[in-house]
């Protein structure tokens, strides 16, 4: 009897267990996740993804730790320590030149014919970008620039004698390009290609030869073709100036790097970029204004019909705002990354940017979370934070529409940053010229000397919490120089003052 009550009990509990596991086997399988960031970045419409979440590349430029590194004086250990640092503050991307001047590295001869690179500039390019790999950094890498044809560099002449034969451009491609790409095309860390630092200056300066358009173009084709027969790397080349890259206005030169334009020299559908990397610093902005306070299609004066980011752009930040505020903007704004000049000499600049904007947007820099580091990782001090608008709860836009030498019209818009809405408004400021309005619309207004204000409307008295806007413009008259005003103040509290500007016409002689 207890034997009978045994097997039964055993056979009661075998049962229950195959009743169990068969229950557990009907459960959905659940598989691991992986995080998006450390995928390959792609881009869909004006937007840039990572394992299908959306990423912004919150970003810096490291173009050389010493001149010509790879094939030169590569310092592998200063090279991880500094992606290391990049990656605690917030930095999901550098812009990092592969060669600087063509001196090192690449091997072409006084005909601009190229057989290739030497063994060291590979190896250092593959501890390179493992390294990448290891700290979790993409990188934009930028082939050559400008300097290669400058006469201030020994090997000038050869990338001269090269840009200026399609065999030797072919040359490049297939004993250089194809191999780097061979190489690393399937790491996605390499996650861009800059063909060209500043083209612009090529074309325009004497001592780097004054090439023309229609070469560089040639040499811009064929290596695009060459990266998307090859890889799924993006292209993009690395715009000094708007210039050349929008014919909206007169005296502007036309897009030289649209589909279009590369096609008109290489006909095949893989001829073209993927992005537009423009470059700002503070000069520019008299002919051009800020980008980062604009749209991308007003700052061009059109829309370039791909996603667009800030290349280069000083650690200092823009005239008039911190760098945090540049970056958060450009955000704001549509442009869908920034990339500040540069992380070897100006990193706490640039650290207080990147950090704030991981801080207020960290899935849009790291989306689905970093990736557990293959190597240990030192202890690092994050960089300060920063708000982006510090000390304001209200902001305010003031557009240069359109300007001809003694008057401007003006389109100026209120931001409330406060929790509270606004229920009746006053907004002042004081011109520093001799600015008079003449014309209003949306606001009344008084004027006292160069002390102006401006008060709301029926239909304009409310201004939402959390970022409502208002708007109004007015028509001005002046003589010598129009500046813009910066004290403005929102019934009595201070404002920020971001400004902004719709592409002006200017005359070519006009633009640098």
């Amino acid at each position: 009897m207890k034997m009978k009550n045994y097997i039964f009990r055993s056979c009661a509990i075998f049962i229950a267990l195959g009743v169990i596991v068969g229950s557990l086997s009907m459960l959905p399988e659940t598989k691991p996740t992986r995080a998006a960031f450390g995928d390959r970045i792609t881009v869909s419409g004006r937007q840039f993804y990572a394992g299908g979440a959306r990423i912004w590349i919150n970003g810096a430029n490291t173009p050389w730790n010493n001149w010509n590194d790879f094939g030169g004086s590569y310092n592998a250990s200063w090279w991880d320590n500094h992606f290391q640092q990049l990656h605690a503050n917030g930095v999901n991307a550098t812009r990092v030149w592969i060669t600087c001047s063509g001196e090192v590295g690449i091997n072409i001869d006084s005909s601009g014919y190229v057989s290739g690179a030497t063994q060291a500039h590979w190896n250092h390019l593959d501890s390179f970008f493992q390294i990448a790999q290891n700290r979790q950094v993409y990188i934009m890498a930028t082939l050559m620039s400008f300097d290669h044809f400058q006469n201030t560099y020994s090997t000038y002449q050869r990338w001269r004698n090269w840009i200026n034969s399609d065999s030797n451009i072919d040359s490049y491609i297939n004993n250089y390009l194809i191999p780097f790409l061979n190489r690393y095309g399937n790491n996605p860390w390499l996650w861009s290609i800059d063909l060209m630092n500043e083209p612009d200056w090529v074309y325009e300066n004497a001592e780097c030869g004054q090439i023309p358009w229609d070469r560089l173009q040639v040499y811009f084709a064929k290596a695009a073709k060459a990266i998307h027969e090859n890889s799924q790397v993006l292209v993009t080349v690395g715009m000094g100036m708007p210039k050349y890259q929008s014919g909206s206005c007169s005296g502007w030169q036309g897009n030289k790097i649209a589909d279009s334009a590369l096609r008109a020299r290489v006909n095949d559908p893989d001829v073209y970029i993927d992005f537009y990397s423009s470059h700002y610093y503070n000069w520019q902005a008299q002919w051009w204004g800020i980008p980062f306070y604009q749209s991308p299609t007003n700052y061009y004066g059109a829309d370039l019909g791909k996603a667009v980011l800030i290349g280069e752009t000083p650690a200092t930040g823009s005239t008039g705002h911190t760098l945090t505020e540049d970056y958060e903007n450009a955000y704001l704004n549509g442009w869908q990354g920034v990339m500040a000049w540069k992380s070897t000499s100006d990193f706490d600049e640039i650290i207080a940017a990147t950090n704030a904007f991981r801080n207020h947007h960290d899935e849009l820099v790291f989306p689905g979370g970093t990736l557990p580091s293959p190597t240990p990782t030192l202890t690092s001090t994050p960089g300060p934070t920063a708000t982006p608008f510090p000390g304001s709860t209200c902001a305010v836009d003031y557009v240069v529409q359109s300007d001809w030498g003694s008057g401007a019209t003006i389109k100026v818009t209120i931001r409330n940053d406060s929790g509270l809405a606004i229920n009746g408004w006053t907004l002042t400021w004081t011109f520093p010229g001799n600015q008079q309005i003449t014309q209003v619309w949306n606001a009344t207004y008084t004027q006292n000397g160069a002390l102006v204000s401006a008060k709301n409307v029926s239909w304009n008295a409310n201004i939402p919490a959390n970022g409502g806007r208002v708007n109004f413009g007015f028509n001005l008259s002046y003589s010598g120089a129009n500046q813009k005003p910066t004290d403005f103040a929102l019934n009595g509290l201070p404002c920020r003052a971001f400004f902004a500007y719709l592409p002006v016409c200017y005359s070519a002689a006009a633009s640098p």
